[in-house]
């Protein structure tokens, strides 16, 4: 229990200005995790209706505002956009370039190798920094 003075200490010394960052500080984060969620979620119900048609693929396209949206295709036929928008299905397809569409398939194993490099540069980046504070053993 030695630990509990120091962090009462410490509490209330900086508790006050913590609970001001906190006030300016939740609100943009919380939009921002928000989004975040909403989008993936998105994402994964376009995959999901992507794999239920014959030939689905998907899309990712942006809207006036800025919005990502991912259009999901049956054969060449756009059939809806998660998250749903205002915008007309063919205007969002209109400005996308329609090359970029991929099926689940190919979607999921574009992430796995993304994934992998990724395991492998961390994994690399490890051992250098290992190396450099010469905790490695050879």
């Amino acid at each position: 229990m030695s630990w509990i003075r120091p962090v009462g200490t410490r509490l209330v010394k900086y508790g006050p200005q913590a609970q001001l960052v906190w006030r300016h500080v939740a609100a943009p984060a919380t939009a921002a995790a928000q989004r975040t969620f909403s989008a993936q979620t998105a994402r994964r119900t376009a995959l999901r209706h992507a794999d239920t048609v014959v030939e689905g693929a998907i899309l990712k396209v942006m809207d006036d505002d800025g919005a990502i949206h991912w259009v999901v295709f049956s054969g060449g036929e756009p059939l809806t956009a998660y998250p749903p928008t205002t915008t007309s299905l063919s205007e969002l397809v209109a400005r996308a370039n329609l090359s970029k569409k991929m099926t689940p398939d190919q979607y999921r194993a574009k992430r796995a190798e993304a994934s992998k490099k990724r395991k492998a540069l961390d994994a690399a980046r490890s051992f250098t920094s290992q190396v450099r504070r010469g905790r490695e053993r050879w």
